[in-house]
Protein backbone atom coordinates (compact mmCIF):
# COMPACT_ATOMS: atom_id res chain seq x y z
CA UNK A 1 0.00 0.00 0.00
CA UNK A 2 1.38 3.39 -0.97
CA UNK A 3 0.83 6.65 0.85
CA UNK A 4 -1.72 7.62 -1.80
CA UNK A 5 -3.85 4.49 -1.27
CA UNK A 6 -6.97 5.21 0.81
CA UNK A 7 -7.40 3.19 3.96
CA UNK A 8 -10.43 0.92 3.58
CA UNK A 9 -12.80 1.05 6.53
CA UNK A 10 -13.81 -2.41 7.78
CA UNK A 11 -17.25 -3.61 6.68
CA UNK A 12 -20.11 -3.90 9.22
CA UNK A 13 -19.78 -7.70 9.10
CA UNK A 14 -16.04 -7.46 9.86
CA UNK A 15 -16.67 -5.07 12.76
CA UNK A 16 -19.30 -7.41 14.21
CA UNK A 17 -16.95 -10.38 13.89
CA UNK A 18 -14.14 -8.49 15.68
CA UNK A 19 -16.55 -7.46 18.42
CA UNK A 20 -17.65 -11.07 18.94
CA UNK A 21 -14.03 -12.20 19.24
CA UNK A 22 -13.24 -9.46 21.78
CA UNK A 23 -16.37 -10.24 23.79
CA UNK A 24 -15.58 -13.95 23.85
CA UNK A 25 -11.98 -13.34 24.97
CA UNK A 26 -13.16 -10.97 27.70
CA UNK A 27 -15.71 -13.54 28.91
CA UNK A 28 -13.10 -16.31 29.07
CA UNK A 29 -10.87 -14.13 31.26
CA UNK A 30 -13.54 -13.59 33.91
CA UNK A 31 -13.69 -15.57 37.15
CA UNK A 32 -16.58 -17.85 38.11
CA UNK A 33 -17.75 -15.25 40.60
CA UNK A 34 -17.90 -12.49 37.99
CA UNK A 35 -19.72 -14.76 35.54
CA UNK A 36 -22.25 -15.66 38.22
CA UNK A 37 -22.86 -12.00 38.96
CA UNK A 38 -23.36 -11.23 35.26
CA UNK A 39 -25.87 -14.04 34.83
CA UNK A 40 -27.72 -12.80 37.91
CA UNK A 41 -27.97 -9.37 36.31
CA UNK A 42 -29.10 -10.91 33.02
CA UNK A 43 -31.78 -12.82 34.88
CA UNK A 44 -33.09 -9.59 36.36
CA UNK A 45 -32.98 -7.87 32.98
CA UNK A 46 -34.84 -10.80 31.41
CA UNK A 47 -37.67 -10.49 33.94
CA UNK A 48 -37.85 -6.74 33.22
CA UNK A 49 -37.82 -7.42 29.46
CA UNK A 50 -40.70 -9.88 29.62
CA UNK A 51 -42.84 -7.30 31.41
CA UNK A 52 -41.77 -4.41 29.17
CA UNK A 53 -41.59 -5.94 25.67
CA UNK A 54 -37.79 -6.05 25.29
CA UNK A 55 -37.38 -9.80 24.77
CA UNK A 56 -35.68 -9.77 21.30
CA UNK A 57 -32.82 -7.49 22.38
CA UNK A 58 -32.16 -9.44 25.58
CA UNK A 59 -32.22 -12.74 23.67
CA UNK A 60 -29.50 -11.40 21.37
CA UNK A 61 -27.42 -10.34 24.40
CA UNK A 62 -27.71 -13.79 25.97
CA UNK A 63 -26.69 -15.48 22.70
CA UNK A 64 -23.62 -13.23 22.49
CA UNK A 65 -22.49 -13.92 26.06
CA UNK A 66 -23.15 -17.65 25.86
CA UNK A 67 -21.09 -18.02 22.70
CA UNK A 68 -23.95 -19.29 20.50
CA UNK A 69 -23.29 -16.39 18.10
CA UNK A 70 -20.38 -18.37 16.72
CA UNK A 71 -22.96 -20.60 15.03
CA UNK A 72 -25.92 -19.61 12.88
CA UNK A 73 -26.76 -18.22 9.47
CA UNK A 74 -24.64 -15.86 7.42
CA UNK A 75 -25.79 -14.33 4.12
CA UNK A 76 -23.21 -13.29 1.55
CA UNK A 77 -23.00 -12.27 -2.13
CA UNK A 78 -26.15 -10.18 -1.80
CA UNK A 79 -26.91 -8.45 -5.11
CA UNK A 80 -29.97 -6.85 -6.69
CA UNK A 81 -30.13 -6.41 -10.47
CA UNK A 82 -32.89 -4.70 -12.44
CA UNK A 83 -34.42 -6.47 -15.44
CA UNK A 84 -33.58 -4.54 -18.62
CA UNK A 85 -36.43 -6.26 -20.46
CA UNK A 86 -38.99 -5.04 -17.91
CA UNK A 87 -37.30 -1.64 -17.83
CA UNK A 88 -37.68 1.40 -15.58
CA UNK A 89 -40.21 4.16 -14.95
CA UNK A 90 -38.78 7.68 -14.64
CA UNK A 91 -41.08 9.67 -12.41
CA UNK A 92 -42.41 12.93 -13.82
CA UNK A 93 -40.19 12.75 -16.92
CA UNK A 94 -40.68 12.48 -20.68
CA UNK A 95 -38.43 10.55 -23.04
CA UNK A 96 -36.68 13.78 -24.09
CA UNK A 97 -35.69 14.45 -20.46
CA UNK A 98 -33.44 11.38 -20.27
CA UNK A 99 -29.74 12.18 -20.67
CA UNK A 100 -28.20 10.74 -22.71
CA UNK A 101 -31.02 9.29 -24.78
CA UNK A 102 -31.36 5.50 -24.18
CA UNK A 103 -30.38 4.73 -27.78
CA UNK A 104 -26.91 6.13 -27.02
CA UNK A 105 -26.34 3.86 -24.00
CA UNK A 106 -24.61 0.49 -24.30
CA UNK A 107 -26.65 -2.40 -22.96
CA UNK A 108 -24.21 -3.26 -20.17
CA UNK A 109 -24.48 0.31 -18.88
CA UNK A 110 -28.27 0.56 -18.84
CA UNK A 111 -28.73 0.00 -15.12
CA UNK A 112 -26.25 2.68 -14.05
CA UNK A 113 -27.75 5.03 -16.67
CA UNK A 114 -31.24 4.41 -15.26
CA UNK A 115 -30.07 5.08 -11.71
CA UNK A 116 -28.48 8.40 -12.74
CA UNK A 117 -31.76 9.42 -14.36
CA UNK A 118 -33.78 8.48 -11.26
CA UNK A 119 -35.47 5.40 -12.71
CA UNK A 120 -37.39 2.84 -10.65
CA UNK A 121 -37.17 -0.77 -11.81
CA UNK A 122 -40.28 -2.62 -12.94
CA UNK A 123 -38.67 -5.94 -12.02
CA UNK A 124 -35.61 -6.93 -9.99
CA UNK A 125 -33.66 -10.11 -9.28
CA UNK A 126 -32.19 -10.64 -5.83
CA UNK A 127 -29.28 -13.06 -5.51
CA UNK A 128 -27.78 -14.18 -2.21
CA UNK A 129 -25.88 -17.10 -0.71
CA UNK A 130 -26.96 -18.90 2.46
CA UNK A 131 -24.18 -20.32 4.61
CA UNK A 132 -23.31 -21.18 8.19
CA UNK A 133 -20.87 -19.50 10.55
CA UNK A 134 -19.47 -22.91 11.55
CA UNK A 135 -19.80 -26.61 10.75
CA UNK A 136 -23.01 -26.74 12.81
CA UNK A 137 -25.97 -27.15 10.44
CA UNK A 138 -28.41 -24.28 9.98
CA UNK A 139 -31.95 -25.05 8.79
CA UNK A 140 -33.55 -22.28 6.73
CA UNK A 141 -37.23 -22.74 7.45
CA UNK A 142 -38.93 -19.96 5.48
CA UNK A 143 -38.49 -16.90 3.27
CA UNK A 144 -41.01 -14.23 4.25
CA UNK A 145 -41.57 -11.05 2.19
CA UNK A 146 -42.05 -7.64 3.84
CA UNK A 147 -43.91 -5.34 1.44
CA UNK A 148 -45.44 -1.85 1.52
CA UNK A 149 -47.21 -0.58 -1.61
CA UNK A 150 -48.55 2.70 -3.03
CA UNK A 151 -49.90 3.62 -6.50
CA UNK A 152 -47.51 3.05 -9.40
CA UNK A 153 -45.13 5.80 -10.43
CA UNK A 154 -46.23 8.11 -13.26
CA UNK A 155 -43.65 8.97 -15.90
CA UNK A 156 -41.95 7.60 -18.98
CA UNK A 157 -41.35 3.84 -19.14
CA UNK A 158 -38.22 2.67 -20.99
CA UNK A 159 -37.38 -0.99 -21.57
CA UNK A 160 -34.85 -2.99 -23.55
CA UNK A 161 -35.94 -4.11 -27.02
CA UNK A 162 -33.80 -7.27 -26.88
CA UNK A 163 -35.71 -10.56 -26.80
CA UNK A 164 -33.97 -13.70 -25.68
CA UNK A 165 -35.05 -17.35 -25.78
CA UNK A 166 -35.04 -18.59 -22.21
CA UNK A 167 -34.41 -22.20 -21.29
CA UNK A 168 -37.24 -23.34 -18.97
CA UNK A 169 -36.09 -23.83 -15.40
CA UNK A 170 -37.35 -23.73 -11.85
CA UNK A 171 -37.91 -20.22 -10.54
CA UNK A 172 -38.64 -18.32 -7.37
CA UNK A 173 -40.84 -15.24 -7.71
CA UNK A 174 -42.51 -12.55 -5.62
CA UNK A 175 -45.34 -10.43 -6.97
CA UNK A 176 -44.87 -7.57 -4.55
CA UNK A 177 -48.45 -6.30 -4.88
CA UNK A 178 -50.02 -9.74 -4.76
CA UNK A 179 -52.91 -10.37 -2.38
CA UNK A 180 -51.30 -11.53 -0.22
CA UNK A 181 -47.69 -11.05 -1.36
CA UNK A 182 -45.91 -14.37 -1.03
CA UNK A 183 -42.77 -15.99 -2.37
CA UNK A 184 -43.68 -18.77 -4.79
CA UNK A 185 -41.51 -21.59 -6.05
CA UNK A 186 -42.36 -22.75 -9.59
CA UNK A 187 -41.27 -25.75 -11.64
CA UNK A 188 -40.18 -25.67 -15.29
CA UNK A 189 -43.82 -25.59 -16.39
CA UNK A 190 -44.70 -22.65 -14.16
CA UNK A 191 -46.62 -24.75 -11.64
CA UNK A 192 -46.33 -23.94 -7.95
CA UNK A 193 -44.26 -26.40 -5.92
CA UNK A 194 -43.33 -26.75 -2.26
CA UNK A 195 -40.57 -24.49 -0.96
CA UNK A 196 -37.22 -26.29 -0.87
CA UNK A 197 -35.59 -27.03 2.48
CA UNK A 198 -32.16 -25.45 2.80
CA UNK A 199 -29.63 -26.82 5.30
CA UNK A 200 -26.27 -25.05 5.23
CA UNK A 201 -22.91 -24.89 7.01
CA UNK A 202 -19.75 -22.85 6.51
CA UNK A 203 -18.68 -25.29 3.77
CA UNK A 204 -22.05 -26.40 2.38
CA UNK A 205 -23.82 -23.32 0.99
CA UNK A 206 -26.87 -22.58 -1.15
CA UNK A 207 -27.30 -19.82 -3.73
CA UNK A 208 -30.81 -18.42 -3.99
CA UNK A 209 -32.27 -16.25 -6.74
CA UNK A 210 -35.56 -14.37 -6.36
CA UNK A 211 -37.41 -12.44 -9.09
CA UNK A 212 -39.58 -9.56 -7.85
CA UNK A 213 -42.07 -7.42 -9.77
CA UNK A 214 -45.20 -5.34 -9.24
CA UNK A 215 -48.28 -5.29 -11.44
CA UNK A 216 -50.00 -2.01 -10.58
CA UNK A 217 -48.24 -0.52 -7.55
CA UNK A 218 -44.98 0.97 -6.36
CA UNK A 219 -43.73 -1.45 -3.71
CA UNK A 220 -40.92 -1.23 -1.19
CA UNK A 221 -39.85 -4.79 -0.41
CA UNK A 222 -37.42 -6.86 1.61
CA UNK A 223 -37.09 -10.52 2.63
CA UNK A 224 -36.89 -12.03 6.11
CA UNK A 225 -35.06 -15.35 6.28
CA UNK A 226 -36.28 -17.52 9.17
CA UNK A 227 -33.81 -20.13 10.43
CA UNK A 228 -32.92 -22.49 13.26
CA UNK A 229 -29.81 -24.16 14.69
CA UNK A 230 -30.68 -27.47 16.31
CA UNK A 231 -33.35 -26.80 18.93
CA UNK A 232 -32.78 -23.03 18.78
CA UNK A 233 -35.63 -21.76 16.62
CA UNK A 234 -37.05 -18.34 15.91
CA UNK A 235 -33.93 -16.72 14.41
CA UNK A 236 -34.35 -14.22 11.57
CA UNK A 237 -32.05 -12.38 9.17
CA UNK A 238 -33.34 -9.54 6.98
CA UNK A 239 -32.33 -8.76 3.39
CA UNK A 240 -31.32 -5.99 3.13
CA UNK A 241 -30.22 -5.55 6.73
CA UNK A 242 -31.44 -1.93 6.61
CA UNK A 243 -33.73 -0.15 4.18
CA UNK A 244 -35.53 -1.87 1.31
CA UNK A 245 -35.61 -2.37 -2.47
CA UNK A 246 -38.26 -0.82 -4.74
CA UNK A 247 -40.16 -1.94 -7.85
CA UNK A 248 -43.05 -0.23 -9.64
CA UNK A 249 -45.73 -1.29 -12.06
CA UNK A 250 -45.57 0.25 -15.53
CA UNK A 251 -49.37 0.60 -15.75
CA UNK A 252 -49.35 4.29 -14.77
CA UNK A 253 -46.61 5.27 -17.22
CA UNK A 254 -47.42 8.21 -19.51
CA UNK A 255 -45.40 6.74 -22.42
CA UNK A 256 -43.66 3.46 -23.24
CA UNK A 257 -40.39 3.57 -25.19
CA UNK A 258 -37.92 0.89 -26.25
CA UNK A 259 -34.25 1.61 -25.71
CA UNK A 260 -33.82 1.69 -29.53
CA UNK A 261 -35.90 4.88 -29.62
CA UNK A 262 -39.22 3.29 -30.68
CA UNK A 263 -42.43 4.61 -29.12
CA UNK A 264 -44.87 1.80 -28.32
CA UNK A 265 -48.34 3.30 -27.69
CA UNK A 266 -50.03 -0.12 -27.54
CA UNK A 267 -47.67 -1.53 -24.89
Amino acid sequence: MTQEDPVQAPSPATRRARLRVKAKRWWERQSIGVKGLIFSVIGGVAVFAVTNGLVPGVAALIRLLSGSEQHGLIITDEEVVASDRAGWVFEGKAYADLVPAPIQVERQNLESWAQKNGGTAVSQSLWFTLGGRSDKAVDVTKLVPEVSCDPSIKGVHVYDALHLSIIPSNSTILKADGNPPEIEFLDKNGKKIKAPKYQVTDKDKEEVGLSVHAGSHRCAWSVVVEWAVGAEEGHTTRIPEKGHYVVTGSNAATEHWKTDGTLTPDF
